[in-house]
């Protein structure tokens, strides 16, 4: 199985949605590859970090900020190509 496959796996695998053979062959990978266990760790660890950040409050300032840039972005020629 290659890094790229496992990758595309990742989300059955962590919802424990994966069939019995799938599965067998995708943590034989995982035994021999420790980029894609970095990755996977990561890939867990994403929608924590992601649920901790939307409980905290923006800034005024960096709210207004952000608000005007995106008005800005979308309102310039450039974004209509």
């Amino acid at each position: 199985m290659h890094c790229q496959k496992v990758v595309d796996l990742f989300v059955e695998y962590i919802d424990g949605e994966m069939e019995p053979e799938q599965l067998d062959r995708l943590e034989e990978h995982l035994s021999h590859c420790p980029g894609c266990v970095d990755f996977l760790d990561s890939y867990r660890r994403t929608g924590s970090v992601c649920k901790e950040a939307l409980k905290k409050e923006m800034p005024p300032a960096m709210k207004s900020s952000l608000s005007q840039f995106l008005r800005d972005e979308l309102q310039s020629p450039k974004s209509e190509q």
